[in-house]
């Protein structure tokens, strides 16, 4: 009876997830239908194809069913990690809890079906859940700091670029536009984050704002120290080319001394792959000496 019950518990939830999945790709819009009842004609045809992918929507819609859905952090660390947008936190809640939960369902209802123990099938079945579950995470998190570290690395050769392009005469808005164009360029976060920040001023949002802004979504806290010291030298009417070369400066001593940090911990990190190595040198060397002794002393004690 429990094996039946499990099945069907199974096929419960994957009929839910692929009908919420259909409903979420079917469903028309507000707009559509308030169109549809003032023309009295449908506009389904009339609309643009979405830029949404099949799988993402899907994902986007199994998101609000999964753990953790109201985690504001977790929406914080998609934003470092650069994954942004409305649907951003449920398209990783949807794809983390698809790759927790289909694994461990293969694993239960073959396991129910050929008759093993209930219990130890569950447990098994929670921990591989919860191994996934955790790792997905942890993916997450390593791309988040991957990112911080990125950024907070090119920052001082950026605010080189923005003192050159000061001193040749371009005002601040010009010189962050010109930085997120050739950082982009180059594939690098903190040119894309410029970047942004120049549309967000083009659009006619404030520099101060924007600059914020920048600082929040990005979780560095040089990124977060130099938006803070534009908006106070824009402020205080101070010269932006001379600050800039000074926080530069301090960047780049703050980047040697992180560097020199490092250097001096890998001795340590290394102290216990190297113990691992010589404890497998001695068994090599020593192994074939062992048994001679073992004989050699086993005779000794009868004579």
């Amino acid at each position: 009876m429990e094996p039946v019950l499990l099945t069907l518990g199974a096929f419960a939830l994957v009929t839910m997830v692929v009908m919420s999945g259909y409903y979420a790709l079917t469903a028309e819009s507000t707009a559509a239908r308030r169109l549809d009842a003032m023309t009295g004609e449908p506009v389904a045809a009339q609309r643009t194809p979405p830029r949404v992918g099949l799988l993402s929507r899907t994902l986007a819609a199994v998101g609000p069913y999964a753990f953790g859905s109201g985690d504001a952090s977790l929406t914080q660390t998609l934003s470092f990690a650069g994954f942004r947008g409305p649907n951003a936190t449920f398209i990783f809640l949807g794809a983390r809890m698809l790759v927790s939960i289909g694994p461990a369902l293969m694993f239960v209802i073959p396991q129910i079906s050929e008759g093993k123990a209930l219990g130890q099938t569950v447990l098994r079945a929670v921990m591989i859940w919860a191994v996934l579950h955790v790792l997905a995470t942890s993916v997450l998190k390593r791309r988040a700091r991957r990112r911080i570290g990125a950024i907070t690395r090119a920052l001082p050769d950026s605010l080189d670029l923005m003192v050159v392009c000061l001193e040749a005469g371009l005002g601040l808005n010009a010189t962050i536009a010109r930085v997120g164009e050739e950082r982009a360029t180059l594939n690098d976060a903190l040119g894309e984050e410029f970047r942004q920040v120049s549309l967000e001023m083009r659009s006619g949002r404030s520099r101060e704002q924007a600059l914020r802004a920048l600082g929040a979504r990005n979780g560095s806290d040089d990124l977060k120290a130099l938006a803070a010291l534009i908006i106070q030298s824009d402020r205080l009417g101070a010269s932006m080319a001379q600050t800039l070369r000074s926080h530069a400066d301090l960047l780049r001593t703050k980047r040697r001394q992180r560097a020199e940090e490092a250097s001096r911990k890998l001795p340590i990190k290394m102290l216990f792959p190297l113990l691992l190595i010589l404890l497998a040198l001695i068994a090599v060397t020593a192994g074939p000496v062992v048994f001679p002794l073992r004989n050699l002393m086993a005779i000794m004690s009868r004579g």
